[in-house]
């Protein structure tokens, strides 16, 4: 599905905070934050993964929920969205994954040794990260 300007816009702001949600087989859930995903063809996130619990989750169970949120002042007043996402492919090598490991390297040095793995998530479905029936 096509996201929304809105949705493009949060996924743009340098503001924001990424909380992927991800689950195994038998349902356990993960949680972590990640300064990677990246809106590509109006309806796929793409982000690095390392060899971590993410990756293996995703492995295991396509489905994850992508959290973006731009703080407020309060609580309430937080902004952003929630994107729900299916897995599509992966990447270890290529040009693609050259070009993106290229990238995060200039913004994050050294660190991003540890990104092992180009990830591609179709969105499945958006919501406002507070829902109270306004859309995004």
């Amino acid at each position: 599905m096509q996201v929304s300007e809105t949705v493009a816009e949060f996924l743009e702001s340098p503001d924001r905070t990424n909380v992927l949600a991800t689950a195994n087989a038998e349902g356990r859930v993960n949680a972590a934050v990640f300064g990677s995903p990246t809106l590509v063809d109006g309806d796929k996130i793409r982000l690095m993964l390392g060899d971590n619990r993410t990756y293996d989750n995703l492995n295991q169970n396509p489905f994850a929920a992508l959290f973006v949120t731009i703080q407020g002042k309060t609580g309430m007043a937080m902004e952003g969205c929630r994107l729900y996402l299916k897995m599509l492919d992966t990447a270890d090598e290529g040009p693609e994954f050259e070009a993106v490991h290229a990238e995060i390297k200039k913004r994050i040095g050294d660190a991003s040794s540890m990104l092992k793995h180009l990830v591609k998530l179709e969105v499945v479905e958006t919501r406002p990260i507070l829902d109270f029936g306004q859309g995004v």
